[in-house]
Order: structure tokens, then sequence, then C-alpha cells
């Protein structure tokens, strides 16, 4: 795809496999096991995202609200994958207002994939909305990312099963960010690649460098 065919959202529909029309993605176009290095966060060094191989969005949202105007910005980056948009949803969350993040997120999604850039699919949802979290992603996709969260370390066990269920694999192809030591044991267990959060190694590198 060239610059001068980069649409706004509103400007193109792609097909859904849902009442609900959120957008479905291509399976031709998902990541392969392993993760494409370096591994940033979207929104937390713009002066670095010309080296970026893969990006995330896990941080906080008003680091990437912009994205939903402006998806374009990422593909100028030239990164080669990325994890979808992790707009917030909790259980608070009306369903109504989650099922417009959830299309906003998946129509980036499959709107990056026609770009040529491989998708993850962000797996980080309340447990009201992990159901509707899947509308849009085709059975047998196998690429899949979630935050890990280290006051409820077992929510990965539950997205696992997710990946399984919808990739057919007993050993699915998921990424886990973040969580400390109790994520970092279960991810060891499950045989899951676990990347430390971005903050924890910049305060690591930190502290290495003055205690030299």
């Amino acid at each position: 795809m060239k610059l001068t065919d980069i649409f706004v959202p509103e400007d193109r529909l792609y097909p859904s496999d849902n009442e609900y029309e959120i957008p479905s993605l291509r399976i031709d176009r998902q990541p392969e096991t392993g993760l494409l290095l370096p591994f940033a966060p979207w929104g937390a060094n713009s002066r670095r995202r010309s080296h970026v191989g893969t990006f995330h969005f896990y941080v906080d949202d008003y680091r990437f609200n912009n994205i939903w105007l402006h998806p374009e910005k990422l593909i100028l980056t030239g990164c080669k994958e990325v994890v979808e948009p992790n707009f917030s949803l909790f259980d608070s969350t009306p369903i109504a207002f989650g099922l417009q993040q959830l299309y906003k997120k998946r129509w980036i999604a499959r709107w990056f994939q026609e770009c040529g850039v491989n998708v993850w699919v962000d797996l980080h949802v309340s447990s009201k909305f992990r159901d509707f979290n899947r509308l849009g992603v085709p059975a047998g996709y196998n690429a899949f990312a979630t935050r890990g969260v280290s006051d409820c370390p077992d929510i990965i066990l539950d997205e696992l099963e997710v990946a399984k269920e919808i990739s057919g694999q007993l050993h699915p192809n998921l990424i886990i960010y973040g969580g400390g030591n109790k994520v970092k044991d279960i991810c060891r267990k499950h045989n899951l690649l676990y990347i430390e959060q971005h903050m924890v190694r910049m305060r690591e590198s930190r502290e290495g460098v003055d205690n030299g």
C-alpha cells in the first residue's frame, strides 16, 4: 500500500463474521512463533520509533488514543509487527461503549494487516468482554498477546484457554507482557514467552549504570 492509499477510519469497511460488523482479521497476516525485537510501547519514546520491530499498546490510553485518527503514523515507522491497541475495558464499562472500543481495535488491526504489518491479537480485556473480544478473530489464528497483572496472575490462565480454543493448539503462540515474578513463574510452567515490562527494564538499566 502506498501512502497515497491511506484512508481515515470512516472511509473503509472490512468483511465481518459477526452481527456487530466488527472487522475480521486476515489469518495470513499473523506473526510467526517468537517475538520480533525491539519490542516497545507506543507513545513511550517517539524519538526511537524508527528502530522498533514490534509495537504494543500496553500503556495508558491517552498515549495512543490518536492512533484511531492517524493509524498511518505507525506504518511510517517501518515496524513489521504490532499488538492490537488495548483500549481499556472493565466490568463496569457499558457493553455498547465496549463494542465501539472493540470495533476500533479490530478495525485498526485489520488496516495494519492490509498495510503489510503482522498482528498479534490482544486478549487483555475484563471477563465481561472476553467473549466479545473474540469477534473477528478467525478460527486457527495463532498469535496472541496479553498483559500480566501482578495482583491477579492467574488471569493469564483464562486467556491461555481462549488462545487454545481459537488456535486449536495445545501450546498456542502467546506472549505475556509484565506482571512480575508470579506471572513469570506461570509462563515458565506453561512454556509461554514472558517479556519484562518497559518501565521495569528502564529502572533496572538505570540502576545498573548507577551501580557501575
